[in-house]
């Protein structure tokens, strides 16, 4: 395999040696990195990246002339130097270095002539017609015309008129280095910042401490050396170790900065043009009431200016980042945003150019619009939603029709174009407004989220009807669900109750807990219960109250139907039941009222005969039974009346009844009072005497007919 290559390389070499100045090798082998061959002014080493690829680099001087990848086969040829590559393995890559020779003597091709150079012969032993026999200390060679060879660092040609000597430079031996610095370019045409990456890979057993500077640097530029991000003037290369560097470069124009690692000098060129924009497309299809979104990208370094061109007022053209709508802004480098244009729903169709500028340079862009919605009407679907997105049923307001919303929390109109209001609530929420404008045949959703309240509250009622017994109390439970967002404190008030009527709100239905509100937090339910208190004298039947749940800033009316039974009784006895009194004569007898419980406005109704004068006095009583104060009750015992009674002359003797009816607000009761009436004495003798004048006249009529 090395035979093999090496006579690749001999050949490879041997080709330039049919031109006028033959190459001469002097340096075959392989060069290991961290090594270096010198051959006069020039350098040749073997440098790894960062990565660990080799490059092979050909200096002169302090000057990098070449570095290019090592690869087999690679050749490097530069001011009279040339360098073939070979394989590369983990000892090195194999090289072949040859130079053009320095003309030293020049021998006419006859028998005996010679030069001497540095301790070397050359002579020409035979001469015939068409070759010539030369001698280099000693080792022959045959010429003909135009040929070339090589013996050693010497080369000879031979043109038919005369043999030219030539002596190459020897090669130095192979000198280990300590370091080597590598970067992969030399010149960079760009608009911003420069990023340079330099490594360092040290061959010495020992640690390195290298100062990095800035030889050079044109006016106005900004430069230095980055590792990690941080800015450093030395660096530390570990034993056989790799540092990677990065030379910042901030540039304002064009230039050559040149640089120091250690004792190793480099130097970069940089070309600075100006911000360009370009667009990858010219012209685009859209559809009316969509948008066209073109991404345009900047290079270069400065500051952008970006001015919409003359499009219609209802087309929108702008440049966006994603975030902000730029106007103006600058370029480090490259920079792509998005330029965005808004088609009207109501655009024409056909071509539109739409046009911008770029630091006052014209751009443009034809959009060509193939569906438009001209003349068609919109239709606006309205979504309800809570705070947590949750759909609420509410009602909505656009236009002036008002539409009650879904269960499912939503409301379509079909609208003219145009801008609208639209008005929105739902039951324990704040209304809201939202304005909305809407193009020709847009079909457009508005989700409108309503905020809960801060106070607002649902009452309820156990039941709407009490039922109540006079003297006795009655509850009803309330139920209050707080729905605001914060919590709140609630007071209930009765209106609609009787007089002498009371309630209490308590914690418990018989009322032995009173309180004075109940307080009921954000999202809970609290309850607590209403204790209607009737009075003792309380009238049986039927009215109706109002509840009055209040919180702050809202109250709930709730109707409550009340039935009040009162289970008092009357009593009603005289002290005589049985009268006699003579016709036209007078009498009269106590009546004593009681009540169980408590009776009110009693009144007296009797029924006598006819032509009688029958009364009872007083013919009211106020109130029987029952009276109480401050919670304290108390009977009042029985009550009495008179009842009066005038027979009229002309009654007839015989017994007779009266009833008399006691009826007040809770009941009534009623008795009966018998009446004996008797004649006086004038009407006993009046009697007697008709008797006799009636026998008188019987007794003339039976004489009177019995005489006939």
């Amino acid at each position: 395999m090395r035979k093999a290559l090496l006579l690749l390389l001999s050949a490879l070499l041997l080709l330039p040696l049919v031109s006028a100045q033959p190459y001469v090798t002097v340096f075959e082998g392989r060069l290991a990195p961290g090594q270096m061959i010198t051959v006069g002014d020039y350098s040749v080493t073997i440098v790894t990246s960062a990565v660990g690829n080799p490059y092979l680099m050909l200096k002169k001087g302090s000057e990098i002339l070449e570095l290019k990848p090592f690869e087999f086969g690679g050749k490097v040829e530069r001011d009279g130097i040339r360098v073939v590559m070979g394989s590369y393995t983990p000892q090195g890559g194999f090289l072949v270095i040859s130079v053009k020779p320095k003309l030293v003597a020049s021998l006419k091709p006859k028998v005996g002539e010679k030069a001497s150079f540095n301790g070397t012969t050359v002579e020409v032993t035979s001469v015939d017609a068409k070759t010539v026999g030369v001698s280099v200390n000693g080792v022959l060679r045959t010429l003909k015309a135009n040929e070339s060879t090589v013996v050693d660092l010497f080369a000879l040609e031979y043109d038919g008129k005369e043999i030219r000597v030539y002596v190459a430079e020897p090669a130095s031996k192979t000198v280990n280095v300590d370091y080597t610095v590598f970067y992969p370019y030399k010149e960079v045409k760009t608009s911003g910042p420069v990023d340079l990456p330099i490594t360092v890979t040290s061959s010495s057993n020992v640690e390195l401490n290298l100062k990095l500077g800035i030889l050079s640097l044109p006016s106005g530029w900004k430069a230095s050396f980055l590792y990690g991000g941080v800015e450093v003037r030395e660096i530390t290369v570990p034993p056989r170790g790799t540092v990677g560097l990065t030379l910042h470069i901030e540039p304002s124009g064009s230039g050559v900065i040149e640089f120091t690692v250690g004792s190793v000098t480099g130097s970069l060129k940089v070309e600075s043009t100006g911000v360009e924009a370009s667009l990858p497309y010219l012209s685009v299809e859209a559809e009316a009431g969509t948008s066209v979104s073109v991404p345009v990208t900047f290079t270069g370094r400065g500051e952008v200016e970006f001015t919409p061109g003359n499009v219609s007022p209802v087309w929108d053209v702008y440049l966006t980042d994603g975030r902000y709508r730029l106007r103006s802004f600058e370029v480090d480098g490259s920079f792509t945003a998005e330029l965005v244009v808004e088609i009207p729903r109501n655009a024409t169709i056909g071509n539109h150019r739409v046009e911008f500028e770029v630091n006052g340079r014209s751009y443009a862009l034809d959009v060509y619009v193939y569906k438009t919605y001209l003349g068609e009407p919109a239709k606006l679907t309205v979504v309800l939603t809570d705070e947590s997105g949750n759909p609420l049923r509410g009602w909505v307001s656009v236009g002036g029709e008002n539409v009650t919303v879904s269960p499912a929390g939503s409301a379509t109109f079909e609208l003219k174009p145009g801008e609208y209001t639209v008005l929105a609530g739902a039951e324990g929420s704040s209304p809201a407004k939202e304005d909305v404008k809407l193009s020709d045949g847009e079909e457009k959703t508005l989700t409108i989220k309503l905020k809960r309240a801060e106070y607002y509250f649902k009452a309820t009622l156990e039941r709407d009807a009490l039922v109540i017994r006079a003297g006795s109390g009655e509850s009803v439970a309330i139920t209050v669900k707080n729905l605001g967002s914060r919590d709140d404190e609630y007071r209930v008030a009765v209106e609609g109750l009787p007089e002498g009527w009371n309630y209490i709100l308590s914690q418990d239905p018989k009322g032995t807990v009173p309180i004075a509100s109940i307080k009921v937090p954000s999202g809970k339910s609290g309850s607590t219960y209403l204790v209607i208190l009737p009075p003792f004298n309380a009238e049986s039947g039927d009215f109706n109250i109002t509840v009055t749940v209040s919180g702050s800033g809202s109250k709930v009316e709730l109707p409550l139907k009340v039935h009040v039974e009162n289970q008092a009784s009357l009593r009603v006895n005289v002290d005589n039941p049985t009268l006699s009194v003579r016709a036209g004569g007078s009498t009269a007898t106590t009546i004593w009222l009681d009540a169980m419980g408590t009776v009110t406005n009693v009144k007296f109704t009797v029924q006598a005969p006819s032509g009688w004068d029958v009364e009872v006095v007083p013919s009211t009583i106020p109130r029987i039974g029952m009276e109480g104060k401050n919670g304290v009750y108390w009977s009042t015992g029985p009550t009495q009346a008179e009842l009066r009674i005038r027979v009229p002359k002309s009654a007839p003797a015989g017994t007779y009844t009266i009833t008399v009816t006691a009826a007040g607000d809770q009941a009534k009761a009623e008795t009966v009072v018998t009446v004996r009436v008797t004649q006086g004495s004038g009407g006993t003798w009046i009697g007697v005497l008709l008797l006799v004048a009636a026998f008188g006249v019987v007794i003339w009529l039976m004489r009177r007919v019995g005489r006939r």
